[in-house]
């Protein structure tokens, strides 16, 4: 049976994992369709206002603690004798798709985001930057939404098998 450190930070990662994934489907589904029919400017608008306070740390906070717990998880997993075998895939898995959504959050996404104060109100500025994230926030989304079912898979394995593998 895989150790009590092992499987808090498997509930930690699906967690953390959950709520990230959950606020990216919203944004998918809900935000994005609506973002399109309200236009960019309010579009930038509600995006700089929801960057600010406790929004500018929300994401941060819940992406970071998502991808620390999935590398935790499988640096416990990785060390814990008693929790082998078919959980290693989808929480090595997990780790990869986790990194990856990290990287792109970094490298395309933030900096997209910094380049709204510098873009005003100018609409074709504004508009080329909602293309690119919503691109990217499609790859990003599913990275997370991929991650979420891999970290419950592994949660599931490694509570529902006896000997915990």
């Amino acid at each position: 049976m895989a150790s009590s450190v092992t499987k808090g930070l498997a509930v930690g990662a699906a967690l953390f994992g959950g709520i990230l994934a959950g606020a990216t489907a919203n944004r998918a589904l809900v935000q994005l369709p609506a973002f399109e029919r309200i236009g960019v400017i309010p579009w930038a608008n509600l995006t700089r206002a929801e960057n600010h306070g406790i929004g500018s740390f929300f994401y941060l906070v819940v992406g970071f603690l998502a991808l620390l717990l999935t590398v935790a998880t499988a640096i416990a997993f990785r060390f814990d004798h008693a929790a082998r075998g078919s959980s290693r895939f989808p929480l090595y898995a997990a780790v990869v798709l986790a990194i990856a959504a990290a990287v792109v959050t970094r490298g395309v996404l933030v900096p997209a985001m910094f380049s709204l104060r510098a873009a005003g109100d100018n609409a074709v500025e504004l508009r080329r930057i909602l293309l690119i994230n919503a691109r990217w926030w499609g790859v990003n989304d599913a990275l997370h939404v991929l991650t979420f079912a891999l970290n419950l898979w592994v949660l599931t394995d490694l509570w529902s098998n006896p000997k915990g593998i």
